[in-house]
């Protein structure tokens, strides 16, 4: 990615200039660099303007990205192929690792939860009925084939 260090993660702050309270702090993920721009500037990474971003050691998942209102330059795509409906009526897709995913809004038909960018789940032990476990990471931009 341009302008990174080594394999850090970057995140994009579209809605405020990235200040105290502004973004997550964990012990087990160093923030390795701030950056404000001037004014809201079109990035092209993100596809939109934003306030500046930010650069961690390590990928921050999607709810403190949504809890902060950062975006995530996403660096890794997996395509996922439906293969049916679980006992609860989840969504289940298959990626190309051959990992199960799941969407989990059963109120919606499939094709809206998709074009929402509604997030995926891991399938507890990848069992086709396994319960939703963690939530595809902030990075990963999840493709339906």
């Amino acid at each position: 990615m341009a302008g990174q260090k080594g394999h850090s993660m970057r995140y994009y702050s579209t809605q405020r200039p990235i200040g105290p309270g502004t973004f997550p702090k964990r012990e087990w993920n160093k923030v390795l660099e701030i950056h404000n721009f001037d004014q809201k500037t079109y990035c092209e990474e993100i596809g939109r303007e934003a306030w500046g971003y930010i650069d961690y050691e390590k990928p921050l998942d999607r709810y403190d990205c949504s809890s902060y209102e950062l975006t995530a330059v996403q660096t890794k795509i997996l395509h996922l192929q439906y293969i049916g409906i679980d006992s609860w009526g989840r969504y289940v897709y298959e990626d190309e690792n051959g990992d199960l995913w799941k969407l989990t809004d059963c109120c919606s038909p499939r094709e809206v939860c998709e074009q929402r960018g509604d997030t995926p789940h891991s399938a507890c032990n990848n069992a086709f009925d396994g319960e939703p476990d963690c939530p595809m990471g902030a990075e990963i931009k999840p493709e339906y084939i």
